[in-house]
């Protein structure tokens, strides 16, 4: 097939039906959450609330994605994945339950809200080292990673939409059982794949934390690119908070620009992703790697200087370019070289650097914004990355050269 040709990972079946469900499930876990903040913000009117709110779903990445990673294996990675998915279409059923009712409060919310987040945190693991273990074809690991991502980048760009229509036209409970119904499409999938026999009879011992840190420190690579990830997760990677401000105070049209520039960042986000996972990927992948941090710190440079649309357009599809590229390309190439005893560990502490660290890049981007407006705050943030992926560029260059 021409597709299979573009993009050879398409070959392997167990990736077309991880991808069905992926993709169905990642529209509804957006479809989900922007209808709890709009839920949230109803019962509220308060942009703390909703800080709060964002930061329960996203910040148990720093501390469970790493824990649940190192006790994660090819051999109990199915199980483990259709564990999370059967707890989440729990409470999707409990969300839409209490919504039928009218028993959704603030209170509750907030909690299942935590429990969301840390049942996220653990999937991000355990569905990557499922997707690496069911590859019948290990040199397809990157282009697969980047599939990955490229549903994600899609449904990021069409979960919102899609949770604007289902919430003023069917209302809340409707949204949450979507999503529900998209966990079953996912569990059925998973429940289909089969792990690789070599791979679950090989009788490794447990990687760990500890074991992952020792190899994240012996590894080159690794050594230097997580830290950067971990720098862009959090002084790039939160950009979306400046979003509205920038759109309103520099271009004084909220709702046209805001729409704009995150549709500029979602394409640039996407073509990255269909980069990496094209025939062309695995060529390009490290050979662009040396550059996509610094053109991150020169897009953020962009959107600080910039007072045209077309040109803060353009930042933010190269912002969105250089932060997919970066992230997926550490990620496939750290998953394609790393032993399977650390794998699951390994990929934690990808999502605990690089997403992990974005709650946190919210609250400081924001107080950069109160303390030098938004394009000033845009400014901060370019130097202190050029300063930070410097730096750590310095450390390794000394290091390899010592040895």
């Amino acid at each position: 097939m021409a597709l299979q040709r573009v993009f050879p990972a398409l070959a392997e079946p167990t990736l077309r039906r991880y991808l069905t469900g992926q993709v169905v499930s990642v529209l509804g876990s957006w479809t989900q959450n922007v209808t709890l903040n709009l839920v949230v913000y109803h019962l509220s009117s308060s942009a703390a609330v909703l800080a709060l709110l964002n930061f329960l779903l996203y910040g148990p990445q720093l501390i469970i994605a790493p824990l649940v990673g190192a006790r994660v294996t090819s051999g109990n990675s199915r199980r483990a994945t259709l564990a999370v998915l059967y707890v989440s279409m729990g409470v999707a059923c409990l969300l839409a339950l209490l919504s039928a009712f009218d028993m959704l409060r603030l209170p509750v919310i907030l909690a299942l809200a935590l429990v969301i987040g840390i049942l996220t945190a653990a999937e991000s693991p355990v569905r990557q080292v499922l997707l690496v273990s069911s590859l019948q074809d290990a040199s397809l690991v990157p282009q697969s990673v980047a599939m990955n991502t490229m549903v994600y980048n899609v449904g990021r760009m069409v979960g919102p939409s899609i949770a604007a229509i289902i919430y003023p036209t069917l209302g809340e409970t409707a949204s949450f059982l979507c999503y529900a119904a998209a966990l079953v499409v996912m569990a059925h999938c998973v429940r289909s794949i089969t792990v690789r026999a070599h791979i679950e009879t090989k009788g490794q011992p447990q990687g760990g934390l500890r074991a992952a840190l020792a190899y994240v420190l012996d590894d080159r690579f690794t050594a230097k690119y997580m830290p950067i990830l971990a720098c862009m997760g959090l002084l790039a990677g939160s950009y979306q908070t400046l979003v509205p401000l920038l759109a309103d105070q520099v271009f004084h049209d909220a709702a046209a620009y805001t729409g704009l520039f995150f549709a500029c960042s979602g394409l640039g986000s996407l073509g990255a992703a269909l980069l990496l996972s094209s025939a062309l990927g695995g060529s390009l992948s490290l050979r662009f790697l040396r550059f996509t941090p610094w053109a991150c710190c020169v897009a953020l440079a962009m959107l600080a200087t910039a007072h045209g649309a077309a040109t803060s357009a353009a930042g933010f599809f190269l912002l969105g370019f250089s932060l997919t590229f970066t992230a997926t390309s550490t990620n496939a190439t750290m998953q394609r070289s790393c032993p399977d005893a650390v794998r699951g560990a390994l990929v934690g502490m990808y999502g605990m650097a690089y997403n992990g660290t974005m709650p946190f890049g919210y609250l400081l981007v924001g107080s950069f914004s109160e303390a030098f407006t938004v394009t000033g705050a845009f400014a901060v943030m370019s130097a202190v990355l050029t300063a930070a992926v410097a730096a750590i560029s310095f450390a390794h260059w000394r290091r390899v050269g010592h040895q």
